[in-house]
């Protein structure tokens, strides 16, 4: 969907929040994947947790946020490509 949708204003960034880096790193490599993979700080007393700021208890958890305003517009658990592209419609991104 990301391939298909990215020049028409779809962005994509991935989080791992449990994975080692390098585990993560081969994973990107090996899909070949062109969006931004990030991963998140998993040091002992790390202020910034990207999971717990945004809610994630079970993964793939997706979120579709207005790029302009930072607002949640769709969050979802799994991979319902149907309700992500009718909120992406909703959006102009077709």
């Amino acid at each position: 969907m990301y391939t298909e949708l990215h020049d028409k204003g779809l962005g994509l960034v991935a989080v791992n929040g449990s994975d080692d880096a390098n585990v993560v790193n081969k994973y990107v490599a090996e899909n070949k994947f062109t969006f931004q993979v990030g991963m998140a700080d998993k040091k002992e007393g790390a202020i910034y947790d990207v999971a717990v700021k945004y809610g994630v208890q079970a993964y793939p958890t997706n979120y579709l946020v207005d790029a302009s305003t930072g607002k949640i517009l769709w969050r979802g658990v799994g991979f319902d490509e149907k309700a992500i592209r009718n909120v992406l419609a909703k959006m102009n991104i077709k």
